[in-house]
């Protein structure tokens, strides 16, 4: 089986289900990992699966996941009709839920039937149920463990999925449904697992990671999230424990602090999106300008026991619609302000093609030589506050995770390579080993 992932952090830790469980044993073919982040996303898995479906031997199908097969979290019955360029193919594809714990719901059962929605429960946990997430898991993970050794450094993790925010740029509610959680348990289990395998870092994701166990991702103030890091903490022996992008408004003191820790990587990455107020109402986002504001200086102040310079990434929208100048300048100003140095710039998808958002038709939308020169903007911003970083770091000594011959990471997510590390004596690159190195600064 031909494994191909587009798309997210969470389709990388599904893809890893797929691949480590029975249900794909014996199959030939492809196994797609969808993404609809962006018009372009669509295309780009859509032309990749109609250039395969071509090559299929009549024995070989190709087994689709991820956001593109699914609708509410679970198949889209409606799938053809969204995309109607890879109905001729229909006989060769088999649509796929997430989780292959839901795989009693695949499409060779869907075929004709629409989907009777039950009313979902305020607090609707991951691996409830026969066949879910926590069935078997102990067992199923001893498989995996076979398939992780000597292979991973490091294990993507989801321990929750969904939303309930209802962003007016995004189609992820539409796709995986509503917010929902994983046990501790069950997540505790995972990882000790991962590290009897010999796995040295951990990195926790999800749709909305920051909301775990509330009883919806409005419910920001019932989010147990640094809960969470610290049982892991307390529970598991994993050296490196990296947080995947957080939601703004569940940065408080508790888990910031938290951020402190040695084991916890230095590096936090925020769904920030813009930095403009207007903007920020206009996404239905669930915090405002002072709220951003206040986590970043925060986080840029934040005095680590290691001594470690914390790392800063970022999501961010451009060309929102009816984004003026100074909205712009408001997004713009908090990459150098702030030292942002691993962006995530992702262009407005109005999603014209499949599927539609509110945002998509809002009025005011941008003009393409605005867009280019915004864009522009923003990555020669971003390339300086990345230089900048690397200046401030330059001679000092890191922990780094050996990811590959000669690759790896420190703990603040500066990239390691034979021309900018100089390794202390006596000590070695090997494969899944923490060593401590000198970096150097390289322009």
């Amino acid at each position: 089986m031909e494994y191909k992932i587009f798309g997210c952090k969470t389709n990388k830790y599904f893809t890893d289900r797929w691949a480590e469980s029975p249900i794909l044993d014996g199959k030939e073919g492809v196994f797609i990992s969808s993404c609809v982040v962006t018009d372009k996303a669509k295309s780009k898995w859509v032309r990749f699966a109609k250039q395969k479906l071509k090559t299929l031997q009549s024995w070989e199908k190709l087994y689709l996941s991820g956001c593109g097969s699914l609708k509410e979290g679970e198949i889209d019955t409606d799938f053809y009709d969204i995309y109607p360029e890879l109905v001729t193919f229909r006989h060769k594809i088999e649509l796929l839920p997430e989780d292959p714990g839901d795989s009693h719901h695949s499409s060779s059962l869907l075929e004709g039937e629409r989907i009777k929605k039950d009313n979902i429960p305020p607090r609707l946990l991951l691996g409830e149920g026969a066949g879910g997430w926590g069935a078997n898991l102990k067992s199923r993970l001893q498989k995996a463990t076979v398939l992780w050794t000597g292979l991973h450094t490091k294990k993507f993790i989801v321990v929750q999925t969904g939303c309930d925010n209802f962003c007016t740029f995004c189609l992820t509610v539409q796709a995986r449904g509503r917010h929902k959680s994983r046990t501790s348990e069950d997540i505790i289990t995972e990882i000790n697992t991962f590290v009897a395998s010999g796995g040295k870092e951990v990195v926790l994701t999800g749709t909305n990671l920051g909301a775990w166990w509330a009883g919806s991702s409005e419910d920001i103030a019932d989010s147990r999230f640094p809960e969470l890091l610290e049982e892991i903490l307390a529970k598991t022996s994993i050296e490196r424990l990296r947080v995947s992008s957080l939601g703004v408004e569940f940065v408080d003191q508790r888990l910031m602090g938290l951020f402190r820790k040695s084991r916890i990587s230095a590096y936090i990455h925020l769904s920030i999106q813009s930095g403009s107020d207007s903007i920020l109402r206009a996404m239905n986002r669930h915090y405002d300008r002072a709220k951003l504001l206040q986590v970043l200086s925060g986080l840029q102040s934040l005095k680590r026991e290691d001594g470690v310079h914390i790392n800063i990434g970022a999501d961010l929208i451009v060309w929102f619609p009816g984004e003026t100048e100074t909205d712009f300048d408001d997004t713009f100003g908090l990459i150098q302000t702030y030292g942002i140095t691993q962006l995530h710039a992702f262009p407005f998808s109005p999603h014209k093609e499949h599927y539609s958002v509110p945002a998509g038709k809002f009025p005011h939308q941008i003009d393409e030589s605005t867009k280019t020169d915004r864009l522009n903007r923003l990555l020669c911003e971003w390339d300086t506050a990345k230089d900048q970083f690397l200046r401030e770091n330059d001679k000092k000594h890191f922990h780094v995770l050996v990811e590959g011959k000669w690759v790896g990471w420190t703990e603040n997510y500066i990239e390691c390579t034979p021309s900018n590390f100089t390794p202390e004596t006596g000590s070695i690159f090997e494969k899944r080993t923490i060593v401590r190195w000198k970096f150097t600064y390289i322009k």
